[in-house]
């Protein structure tokens, strides 16, 4: 199988490299609603989470094209729509937004739309300069929706 920059890997690498995947997409899905990584609105949730891109492990970073950096972050995004069950559908959406620094730089975010089984799921990269904390400002269109819902949260980056 060939990756995204055309390296080959097995079968059951690629497995594993979904599987790590799969993880991130569900530290987003996992995490309670008071660590404030979800927003409701109404009948969709947005869940969240922003980190360096260092913490990625290799082969997942390079299945994915991700620049492995601590000046670098991942914001992923998944749009849900609300269920009467625990279980929530996930939805496409069309995402755009800025990351600004504390400092008042400001990056456009380009979003990527990942679908692996079953799942939805958007991701952007972004320069960080550690230490410093990240307003994320974006807005959020479920395919559905007439109009974008704004989801506004920061996340702090620290320097090791």
């Amino acid at each position: 199988m060939r990756g995204r920059n055309n390296f080959v890997i097995g079968r059951s690498h690629a497995r594993r490299i979904v599987a790590l995947v799969g993880v991130l997409a569900l530290s987003v899905a996992a995490t309670p609603a008071h660590a404030q990584n979800l927003e409701d609105f109404g009948a969709y949730r947005v869940r969240y989470n922003a980190l360096p891109t260092d913490q990625l492990l290799p082969d997942v970073a390079r299945f994915y094209g991700i620049v492995r950096s601590r000046q670098r972050g991942l914001l992923n995004i998944a749009v849900q729509r609300n269920t009467s069950g625990s279980a929530a559908d996930p939805v496409r959406a069309t995402l755009d937004g800025t990351a600004t620094s504390l400092g008042g730089q400001s990056v456009r975010l380009k979003f990527r739309e990942i679908s692996e089984d079953g799942s939805v799921y958007y991701i952007s990269e972004f320069p960080v300069s550690a230490p410093d904390t990240y307003r994320f400002t974006i807005n959020v269109t479920p395919e559905s929706a007439t109009a974008p819902y704004l989801l506004k949260f920061n996340q702090d980056f620290v320097a090791d």
